[in-house]
Formats: structure tokens, C-alpha cells, sequence
């Protein structure tokens, strides 16, 4: 990404020329300008890899920036041809603080979507389909690709002014912890699934304890498959445990399965969790103790992840003490609550729908986790409005109900890019204010 050659770059006359395409690649995309007004224009560039449209099939080249581009069943966002060359372009303004995830997918004539009007699940299908064969990251963008929720190839856009966290850039952010791959086969949930259990920091790694003889605490992570297959969160761990930033700890990372199963578990659904409590902690707990105070035992979690985690501590606030709730999906409503569409439809990774007050905000209203004091903290991001609003709905409920919440908006989207770096800080606040 370069400011200040986005002008000179595609008003020249051989656009589209060996030459141009070089020193596109040298630049980086996309291609970015400073604005008077403190925002940014940015140039996002693909090159057609058959040619112009003489010798191409391409028909669009889709592009999806994370809560900033309409959702694909609302309104499909595409690229245009720049002429008779190889050249597909497509320009939008931001922010300079902005930071997200984006990806591009070319479809030929027989990859288009169905014709209007098409249902909004017929598109959804369509979407995913693409996306499952056509779906890249940028191979013009500089920053090394990451991956969404279940695999799929991102590209990182951070604009100068955008926040981060220094641990996942840090160099000296490698795994030097214990690592505990086991597999969790549940006879109450009759399923199967990988975990891993983390225990951080090269000092006293080795012992059951920490520092001062204390027994470890316990931060569960749902959508462990992510975080320790697509964006190891285990060298930052490390980075942040050396320097003091974080106390050692015991790290259990849960795999979701795949989307179906992650929308049926997750939401508020009882008999995961006791399955991990009479379950899972003691075929862990028999390899690596960890302290069962509900003080030391932090969930965190984000979107569907995140409702699960506060519904987790507010039904037994007797284990979970500790939450840490990123764009939580606390629109959510049990299946059966009138104008519910079902858990499942809303798996979406840059999904926000809601209406403010879903099923565990009442809950709570209600005397869910009434006679607890839970310390929570819950972070929504300002381009996700509707997520905002029930975050803050949901702080509201909490602090009537007595329970210490702490509340932000990040400036970001819903989007994993984000959330890394507020699970870091996350971690760090609530872990260092243990009593």
C-alpha cells in the first residue's frame, strides 16, 4: 500500500502495460491518497490473469471489505474493467484509522448469480459457493494473507492511523509454552473434536503453578480452531506473558466444528457447557491442574462466541467468573421465540443483524446470574452498528443487575483482524485485576 501514487499510477498511458503492473506490485495495493478532509481514497486493483475481454471470460471480479461493503444478499459490490485491458478497479473512501479483512473472487459467465428476483437464501448459496472455489486474498496486497473463520484466504488493510496491538507484530512472538493437543470425544454432545491446552511463558513452564505457588488460572477460548490453527495466538501469548503484560496462565482453545454445529453450541445452549464442566476440565484437569475458583476462570469469546461466553458465566457463575465478550451476538433468540429465523441463518462472518434486546439481555432483566458479581467486558465495533446497540444494551442490563462491566466500542468491524487485538488487551485487563 503507497500514498501519494495513486494519481500517477492510473492516469498513465500504459496502464495495464509490464511495466505499470511492476510497479503496481512494488507499491502494493490498494493503491491509497490522502484527502483534505482526513480520509483516504483507495484504489483496489486486480489483473486478469487471461487478458482483456477479448481473450477473457471474466465477468466480475467481487469484492468484500468487511463492514464496509454492502452484505452480498443486500447488494453485490464488483470491480469494473478498466477498457479493453487486464485492469479491474474499484475505489471507496475510509478512514485513516480503519483496519479490516477483505477478499476478491473473478467470476466467468457461468459463475454469475441468479436472476433477480432470487430469494435471499438462493443468493446466500450462490455467495458461498463462490466463495468456497473462488474466493482469494489480494496477491497484490504487501501484508502476509490471513484466514477467516473456517479457512477461507483474507487480505489485512490498516490505514496509518488504524490501532493494533504490538504482540502480533512483535518479532520475538513465538511459542515457547507447553502445548497439549487432545481430542474431546463427548457422550453427552456426541461429538467429536480437537482442543488445546496451552500453558504460557518459558518461566517455571514446567510447574503446576505460578510465580507465587498460586494455581493457574483457567481462559477458555471458544473457536479455537481459529486461534490456534489460523491465527496462532500462542507466540503473542508468550511475547506479552515475558514481559509482564499478562500472568501465566492456562490456555483452553475448544474447536467449533464447522458452521452448523458452531450455531447450534454456541448459542445459549446448556448442554455444551456441561458437557465441558463434567466432561472436558476433568479429562484436562487430570493432565495439568488449573485453579476452579470462578475468580481465576476467564471465557472469551466473539460473535456467537461471545453471547456464549456471558451466558456461560451468568448460568454458573459458581465456575465462570471472568468474561471477555468481542461483538457479541446478543440480538439472538431462542428458536422458538416468536419472529425468530433460527440461530443457523445467521453465520455470516460481517453479519449484524439484530433488533436491541435479544433472549439473554431479558434473561438478564429477568434474574439471570442475579446474586453473582461477574467482571465482564464487552466490546462492539463502531462500523457494526446494530451489534453496538445491543452491546450496550446488554451493559446497561448488567450493571442493574450489580455485575462490574466494562464497555468500548473499537474501531473496527466484525471482523477477526479486530478482534485479535482486543482479546490481547482484554486478556490483559481482566487477568491483571484478579483479587
Amino acid at each position: 500500500m503507497s500514498a501519494g501514487l495513486a494519481d500517477d499510477l492510473l492516469g498513465r498511458a500504459d496502464l495495464g502495460g509490464e511495466a505499470w503492473w511492476r510497479e503496481v506490485r512494488q507499491a502494493g495495493t490498494p493503491l491509497c491518497r490522502a484527502l483534505p478532509d482526513g480520509q483516504f481514497e483507495l484504489s483496489f486493483l486486480w489483473r486478469d490473469p487471461d487478458g482483456g475481454p477479448d481473450r477473457s471470460d471474466c465477468q466480475r471480479v467481487y469484492l468484500d471489505v468487511y463492514s464496509h461493503t454492502p452484505h452480498p444478499t443486500d447488494a453485490l459490490t464488483s470491480m469494473a474493467r478498466v477498457g479493453h485491458s487486464d485492469v479491474w478497479l474499484w475505489q471507496t473512501r475510509l478512514s485513516a484509522d480503519w483496519r479490516g479483512s477483505y477478499f476478491l473472487m473473478p467470476a466467468n459467465g457461468e459463475q454469475l448469480p441468479p436472476a433477480a428476483p432470487a430469494a435471499r437464501s438462493t443468493l446466500r448459496e450462490w455467495w458461498i459457493a463462490l466463495m468456497a472455489s473462488m474466493a482469494q486474498a489480494d496477491p497484490l496486497n504487501r501484508h502476509t494473507p490471513h484466514k477467516g473463520s473456517w479457512g477461507g484466504p483474507l487480505s489485512a488493510l490498516r490505514l496509518p492511523a488504524a490501532p493494533g496491538h504490538a504482540a502480533w507484530e512483535a518479532r520475538d512472538a513465538v511459542p515457547q509454552g507447553r502445548l497439549l493437543a487432545q481430542r474431546w470425544s463427548s457422550a453427552r454432545l456426541g461429538r467429536e473434536r480437537d482442543v488445546w491446552l496451552y500453558r504460557s511463558g518459558p518461566a517455571a513452564a514446567d510447574t503446576d503453578t505460578d510465580i507465587h505457588g498460586a494455581a493457574l488460572p483457567l481462559v477458555i477460548l471458544l473457536d479455537g480452531h481459529y486461534w490456534a490453527r489460523h491465527m496462532s495466538v500462542f507466540g503473542p501469548l508468550d511475547a506479552m506473558t515475558a514481559r509482564g503484560e499478562l500472568p501465566p496462565a492456562l490456555y483452553l482453545l475448544v474447536d467449533a466444528l464447522d458452521p452448523a454445529t458452531r450455531a447450534m453450541e454456541l448459542p445459549c445452549q446448556a448442554d455444551f457447557w456441561l458437557a465441558l464442566q463434567e466432561e472436558l476440565l476433568p479429562q484436562l484437569r487430570a493432565v495439568q491442574p488449573f485453579s476452579e475458583r470462578p475468580g481465576d476462570t476467564l471465557v472469551a469469546g466473539q460473535s456467537f462466541g461471545g453471547l456464549a461466553a456471558l451466558y456461560a458465566a451468568l448460568r454458573w457463575p459458581e465456575r465462570f467468573g471472568m468474561v471477555l465478550s468481542q461483538s457479541g451476538s446478543f440480538w439472538w433468540a431462542q428458536p422458538d421465540e416468536p419472529g425468530c429465523a433460527g440461530a443457523a441463518e445467521n453465520t455470516d462472518e460481517n453479519t449484524d443483524e439484530s433488533a436491541v434486546g435479544g433472549w439473554l439481555t431479558r434473561a438478564v432483566n429477568g434474574g439471570l446470574g442475579a446474586g453473582s458479581r461477574l467482571r465482564v467486558k464487552l466490546e462492539a465495533g463502531c462500523y457494526e452498528t446494530d451489534m453496538a446497540a445491543e452491546s450496550r444494551a446488554m451493559q446497561a442490563a448488567l450493571r442493574r443487575a450489580g455485575h462490574a462491566v466494562d464497555y468500548a466500542e473499537f474501531r473496527g468491524g466484525h471482523d477477526w483482524l479486530c478482534w485479535r487485538d482486543g482479546l490481547l488487551a482484554g486478556l490483559g485487563e481482566l487477568l491483571n485485576s484478579r483479587t
